[in-house]
């Protein structure tokens, strides 16, 4: 049910480029495993998402690990009969994110000429491309998207 905060979780550190190939290990029996420093970050990702908080019963902020618990306490009382029948709830997924790939790929090679046509602030663009180069999610205000596409 929650196998998608894992996947995030994975993707995150991919586009934040805190994964290299040097970063796998393979074992003597030739099994491929995550170097323990990335695999703590890892922890660390998933620990994160998973503490995020959602609307869940009536509105009220939870976060994924409760959530998670409160639909494993229900199969529980289903399973010991306590409880007729039960629903798992999953909230609906929310990623938040203002940038694409293709997005991505037109600021990090647009030209000062593009730049001053559309009318963005050089020093803008200049820290939009640095968190890029930097693996980091640029922070994209509206008013500049708009600007873009």
């Amino acid at each position: 049910m929650f196998r998608w905060l894992i996947d995030i979780s994975v993707i995150q550190l991919l586009e934040e480029k805190k994964i290299k190939k040097s970063d796998f290990i393979i074992t003597e029996n030739y099994h491929t495993r995550l170097d323990e420093d990335i695999a703590k970050k890892l922890i660390e990702k998933i620990n994160s998402n998973f503490n995020s908080k959602y609307d869940y019963k009536k509105g009220k902020q939870y976060s994924y690990q409760i959530i998670l618990q409160d639909n494993l306490q229900q199969l529980s009382n289903f399973t010991v009969e306590k409880k007729k029948e039960f629903e798992f709830i999953i909230p609906k997924i929310k990623i938040e994110r203002n940038d694409s790939l293709e997005l991505r790929e037109k600021l990090l090679n647009m030209t000062n000429q593009e730049r001053k046509e559309l009318g963005i602030n050089k020093s803008t663009l200049w820290h939009i491309k640095k968190n890029l180069i930097d693996g980091k999610i640029p922070k994209i205000y509206e008013k500049i998207l708009l600007k873009i596409q």
